[in-house]
Formats: structure tokens, C-alpha cells, sequence
């Protein structure tokens, strides 16, 4: 291939797949920007390894950049956690997203959701659900503080917290 096609083959691949990765990105990290970022990484490995291999199958294609896409990801978290920086909870990045006047987005990904109905499904959770919520995302407090604060096992905080964000993702999509 000359550098021409692969150039168009790159620009008709980011044109397909640049939200979807967006989307995955985005449910690591929880950062649009850094999403994004992340993204722009995964494109440029992908030129890299397209003018090194040449052009696969668009189920291949599709697969590997998902595949970079999660790793990426990964790899943004471990060093995130690293430097020791505080994610930041949906809240923050629904603040975000209105700020920048991304719409479109919110609309796809987030929905119309304001804080007070964020608060609200999260006190709709029974009692031992929302407490774990809260004190995680908006007392930021790690794992062990909150089982340590509750009396429980720290796999018992693990669970709890995949429990409610389940329970919400079921009740409010």
C-alpha cells in the first residue's frame, strides 16, 4: 500500500471507531479529556502498526483497537494511581460536559441528569448500598476507610459498590 492509501484507510477506520473507543476509554478513566487522549494514543499505534503490517480484516482491526483501547486505559489508571490524584466521580464530569457544551455526548453517553437526581436514585438504594456509594464517591474515601469506618470486610465494600452501580445502571437506563 502507499502512504496515501494507508492515510484513508486510517481516516475511514478513525471516522468508524473514534466514539466507540471514546466509550470505552471513557468507562476506565472516567475523564472525558483523558479519554480522548487515550484515543489519540491508540490512532497512533495503529498508523504505526498499519504501515508496518499492512491492512487486516475490519473485524481484526475492530478487535485489536479495542483491545489497545482497554490497555491503554489501563496503563493511564496505574500511572493516574501511582501520582497518587483522586478520580474524579460523574458528577465532576457531567459538570464537564455542560461546561464544554458537549450536549451530544451527554444526551448519547450521561443522559439529562442533573445532581439532585443523582442523589436521589442514589438514596433509592437500599441502606447498605448507598452508603458505600456516598462515602466512595463523595467522601472519597478509599476501600479500607470505608470498611474500616462500616465494621465490614473489605470484599463485602468491593461487592457492595459493584452492586449499587449495577442496581442504578438497571433501574436508570
Amino acid at each position: 500500500m502507499k502512504d496515501f492509501e494507508h492515510e484513508e484507510l486510517l481516516n475511514n477506520v478513525i471516522l468508524k471507531y473514534e466514539w466507540q473507543l471514546i466509550k470505552i476509554a471513557l468507562s476506565y478513566v472516567k475523564d472525558i479529556y483523558a479519554a480522548e487522549d487515550i484515543v489519540q494514543q491508540v490512532w497512533i499505534k495503529y498508523y504505526v502498526r498499519l504501515m508496518e503490517r499492512g491492512a487486516n480484516s475490519e473485524q481484526s482491526t475492530y478487535a485489536w483497537l479495542y483491545r489497545v483501547t482497554v490497555n491503554q486505559s489501563l496503563d493511564f489508571l496505574r500511572r493516574y494511581y501511582n501520582r497518587n490524584v483522586t478520580c474524579m466521580d460523574k458528577i465532576e464530569i457531567l459538570a464537564h460536559v455542560q461546561r464544554d457544551s458537549i450536549r451530544y455526548y451527554e444526551e448519547d453517553e450521561l443522559g439529562v441528569w442533573d445532581r439532585e437526581d443523582i442523589y436521589q436514585w442514589i438514596h433509592s438504594l437500599p441502606l447498605k448500598y448507598s452508603k458505600v456509594i456516598m462515602y466512595f464517591y463523595f467522601d472519597d474515601l478509599s476501600y479500607n476507610e470505608i470498611a474500616t469506618r462500616l465494621h465490614i470486610p473489605l470484599s463485602t465494600v468491593k461487592s457492595r459498590i459493584h452492586q449499587a452501580k449495577r442496581l442504578m445502571r438497571k433501574v436508570h437506563k
